[in-house]
């Protein structure tokens, strides 16, 4: 101690300036990480422009590259205090100060994970939400060995201990007093050169863009944001929506067999990225052939979907619905209302049509019966196939984990034909497709064989490289497109009516470039049918390469509602008019 003591008291300028620009430059480290794959680590960013007029206010008010090299108001001004005011020195206010910084540390984190992997600002009412019933599933759907949470934990006490000793290390520098007026003056110019961005960019300072970043400006940001999303989850109102399902008392002179299937991460990356496109392309080139050979007729769009990289159930019941859903909050205000009051969305208008409906749910986590009650009332399922159901005995995959996606869709459909004569309609979001994209299984011959496979390797205890998830991303895609044409070939009967949605962009592989569309296919042997789709930009055939997004997930229910009901309903002059930015609920 007394050599610490000694050697801060010799060099107290050094320990004082390291400590500060380390503690300073840490807070934005989380956001660098989350974004390392497009960040540049200079914050001029690629290509490097010496113009001083261009390079200034990237270094000094705004840039997009989410380097680190910025400044922490409220850690500068907590350190001027310690700097200026004696009584600040005080151990009352080390710990303080430290404190605080966690709190900042904190959201950082938070901010980083929220704003790369879903592309939304950081909003604690929908947010809080989110991870709540989110965070129980995602830790039991991952699998870790308790090892893994030991470690995690250990790095965890280890990194306080670190940050702790750097805010100690600071405020010991400044308690020798010995601080150069040189020291002084600068950190004054530090403050008053702050000044100019922080009129500059006032109202902009919650922004991660800022040079200069300030904490309290995000929280409040946050808070209003907050407010705002708050009210908007209210608005479910029956009457005021009623209206606009008028096209539910219509009824069907034919009853074909529909399958709503979501392909989990099925996003456009799939197009913007060169190592992506090619292998892809040929895929949906030969998968193309083989349903052409059959007689099924394809029409593909993209279409925006209003989640990023995660929330599947808010892009999956915002397309059912025909509603958009923002968030987890507004999805929960919305099951709360109608999880006992049935919502007149696309499964209860085929129900009410005489169909029986199903959904199948394959991931071995299990919820208690009042919960599943609870989904079933909301999505207006018949029968709901858990895992259980499957007597499925094989090796489990990836995200839940889950069994193959080829044996539980074959199973379920078998399930389906001997449960009833009756129209039925199918909903299932796949699971292999799920990160981390391993184990993967593969297609079998003879999808009942899956059930005696050999056991599969468990998943890594290290993170995956990059370049490796990528390759997995797309052996996913792969797998459950093929899978998912062979049943179509071999299984599904020629009146069927298959509906393919990838539900978001992949997280962890994608990027904001990437934008937030989705492939989208309809597949039937109704030729005339899918014809319909082509004036509504859609295109024949499984490739979409040459189409931006012609719709929205929320646009869905009345697009295939006003096609369907044209073709198959009694009055096909009576359908419903197409809304392609959903029902509004202003």
């Amino acid at each position: 101690m007394a050599f610490r003591k000694r050697i801060i008291t010799t060099y107290p300028d050094w320990f004082f300036w390291g400590s500060f620009f380390l503690l300073n430059f840490l807070l934005f480290v989380p956001m660098y990480i989350f974004y390392r794959t497009d960040a540049s680590f200079w914050p001029w960013g690629q290509p490097f422009d010496p113009n001083p007029a261009v390079l200034a206010p990237l270094l000094f008010l705004q840039r997009a590259n989410p380097d680190i090299f910025r400044l922490n108001v409220e850690l500068l001004l907590l350190v001027l205090l310690g700097v200026f005011v004696k009584p600040a020195r005080r151990r009352w206010f080390v710990y303080l100060t430290f404190f605080f910084y966690l709190l900042q540390m904190s959201y950082a984190v938070y901010e980083g994970f929220v704003r790369s992997y879903y592309l939304l600002d950081p909003v604690f009412y929908n947010d809080f939400f989110l991870f709540a019933d989110g965070t129980r599933y995602l830790l039991r759907s991952l699998y870790l060995a308790p090892s893994l949470y030991l470690g995690i934990g250990l790095a965890f006490l280890l990194g306080i201990g670190l940050l702790f000793g750097l805010n100690n290390l600071l405020f010991a520098a400044i308690a020798t007093g010995r601080l150069r007026k040189t020291t002084r003056l600068v950190l004054v110019s530090i403050a008053v050169g702050a000044l100019g961005p922080l009129v500059l960019l006032k109202g902009l300072l919650g922004v991660p863009e800022t040079a200069v970043s300030s904490f309290t400006a995000k929280i409040g940001q946050n808070i209003r944001l907050s407010q705002v999303a708050k009210a908007e989850s209210h608005r479910f109102d029956s009457e005021q929506l009623s209206q606009f399902y008028q096209f539910t008392r219509d009824s069907l002179r034919e009853k074909p067999d529909i399958f709503v299937i979501f392909l989990e991460s099925y996003g456009s990356i799939l197009y913007k990225r060169a190592d992506f496109r090619y292998a892809y392309e040929q895929l949906l080139e030969e998968l193309e052939t083989r349903l052409d050979n059959d007689q099924w007729a394809v029409a593909s769009t993209r279409s925006n979907a209003p989640t990023w990289g995660g929330g599947s159930w808010i892009s999956y019941t915002s397309t059912l619905s025909g509603l958009r859903l923002d968030s987890h909050a507004q999805y929960l205000a919305m099951f709360n209302r109608y999880s006992h009051e049935p919502f007149p969305h696309l499964f209860n208008y085929l129900r009410a049509q005489g169909y029986r409906s199903y959904r199948l749910s394959s991931t071995s986590d299990v919820l208690n019966n009042i919960e599943w009650q609870r989904y079933k009332n909301f999505y207006g399922i018949d029968e709901w196939l858990r895992f259980p159901d499957l007597h499925y005995q094989g090796p489990l995959f990836g995200w839940g984990p889950s069994p193959p996606d080829q044996y539980a869709l074959n199973y379920a459909n078998e399930y389906m034909n001997r449960d009833t004569d009756t129209p039925h309609v199918f909903f299932y979001i796949t699971q292999n497709s799920h990160y981390p994209w391993t184990p993967l299984p593969e297609v079998a011959p003879v999808w009942q064989t899956l059930n005696d496979a050999p056991p599969v390797a468990p998943l890594p205890a290290q993170g995956i490289p990059l370049e490796v998830l990528r390759q997995q991303y797309l052996a996913s895609i792969e797998y459950e497109l093929t899978m998912l044409v062979d049943f179509i070939t071999m299984e599904a009967d020629e009146n069927d009516i298959i509906v393919i949605i990838g539900d978001h962009q992949p997280a962890r592989v994608a990027r904001y470039a990437d934008g937030w569309d989705t492939p989208m296919h309809i597949i039937s042997q109704n030729k005339a049918f899918i014809a319909s789709f082509y004036d509504f930009g859609f295109v024949p055939g499984l490739a979409t390469h040459s189409v931006a997004p012609t719709m929205q997930h929320e646009g869905f229910y009345s697009l295939f509602m006003h096609l369907f009901l044209q073709q198959y309903g009694l009055d096909p002059a009576n359908s419903p008019t197409y809304m392609p930015d959903g029902i509004p609920l202003n």
